[in-house]
């Protein structure tokens, strides 16, 4: 695997290895499991630790990493780490994968909530179209409504989701959550 160039001074690094861990699923179901944890680096700033988990359990999820070492971080970033996870699903052939393409937005008092945008351009104008292109350059199929992309069963209902390609890259995942959580964030607080 190699360095994943995802706009202008941001990079995802892939992990060194895999490890066993035991903690939350993403349904909050208590397991064992392996990570791998990439580096979203931005020029000039700490580095971000993306962890994407598999549970034995079936489930599996990505999330924000706090820093052993914590440098000082705007109040909106120090919210954020270890609290908003998203989860990874197969769809019904069990090889596609799924995940949805909420952003984070933020309350009045500074609190990260998650934002659910309802159009492509939505989702372009929260995280970047640049940026959500190239996440899509990893094995993205398509950015559509759950209902048109993944059960086929109620078109133009539902939340955007992003549907994977069985052969994504392996950090296909780690991207998008990336760029659609962590990215509206940095945004936020002026990292980029």
């Amino acid at each position: 695997m190699s360095l994943i160039e995802l706009g202008k001074g941001i990079a995802l690094t892939p992990p060194e290895n895999l490890f066993n861990l035991q903690g939350l699923t993403f349904t909050k179901e208590r397991s064992q499991g392996f990570a791998s944890d990439w580096t979203l680096t931005v020029e000039d700033r700490t580095s971000i630790t993306v962890r994407d988990i598999t549970w034995e359990v079936g489930e599996r999820d990505i999330r924000t990493i706090m820093p052993e070492h914590l440098p000082e971080l705007p109040r909106e970033m120090a919210k954020f780490y270890e609290r908003r996870r998203a989860g990874i699903y197969y769809c019904d052939d069990e090889q596609h994968t799924w995940m949805t393409a909420r952003t984070i937005t933020f309350a009045a008092d500074g609190w990260p909530v998650y934002q659910h945008p309802h159009t492509l351009d939505a989702l372009d104008s929260e995280c970047g179209a640049t940026l959500i292109r190239a996440a899509c350059r990893l094995g993205i199929a398509d950015i559509g409504r759950k209902g048109e992309i993944v059960t086929g069963d109620r078109p133009g209902k539902g939340e955007l989701c992003a549907l994977f390609e069985p052969d994504c890259d392996d950090g296909a995942h780690a991207a998008f959550y990336a760029v659609t959580r962590v990215v509206p964030v940095l945004r936020r607080i002026g990292w980029i």
